[in-house]
């Protein structure tokens, strides 16, 4: 690690490891000294479209954006992931092939991450850190399978109200052409619906 990393977020990654897996101290030691830490500024993109992921980076704060541009230079925001929790393009990263997403941050925030080559290592040297790359990675594709249910079958509005009920302070902060090219409708339509639903 090339920086002192703050006691709040080691706090928070260890408390979203033992989510998944119990860590003793040797262990935790293991894995945190594998990763390293780095200052994001807004808008940063931690991953870019047609290069390959090589990190995995944690999210003790903050949110970040997914999306790719279209052939006639429109952006397209795929998604949103918010704080804590573990995030990169995962299908770049197991093919290791370019990325067809870019990852934005969406406000400044201090994050840890670690290079491919050195998660390939932990898994091939601790059993339980291959078994947390496994939970981690069922919980992207359940949250994937949601997202995509979501989209097909509810209402822009149910998803704005969802969002506004589990990220309230995060969804202030994001421009509303962003979020309303998440929700599939036009600015306007989300103008609408804040005006309809929220006081």
């Amino acid at each position: 690690m090339n920086e002192i990393i703050s006691d709040n977020i080691l706090k928070s990654f260890h408390e979203f490891v033992n989510r998944f897996i119990k860590t003793d101290d040797n262990l935790f030691n293991t894995i945190i000294n594998k990763f390293e830490f780095k200052k994001i500024a807004r808008k940063e993109l931690l991953l870019e479209n047609g290069r390959t992921a090589n990190k995995i980076f944690f999210l003790s704060e903050g949110f970040v954006r997914f999306f790719h541009i279209k052939k006639d230079g429109t952006e397209v925001t795929s998604d949103f992931y918010f704080a804590p929790g573990f995030i990169t393009s995962f299908t770049s990263l197991i093919e290791q092939k370019p990325s067809n997403v870019n990852i934005q941050s969406m406000v400044k925030m201090d994050v840890l991450f670690i290079k491919y080559k050195d998660l390939m290592d932990l898994y091939n040297r601790e059993h339980m850190v291959e078994r947390l790359g496994r939970l981690i990675a069922e919980q992207v594709f359940i949250t994937s399978e949601k997202h995509l249910l979501s989209f097909l079958n509810d209402l822009p509005q149910d998803r704005y109200l969802w969002l506004m009920k589990e990220y309230p302070e995060y969804v202030k902060n994001i421009p509303l052409h962003y979020l309303a090219s998440y929700l599939g409708i036009t600015a306007e339509s989300l103008s609408r619906i804040r005006n309809r639903f929220v006081k």
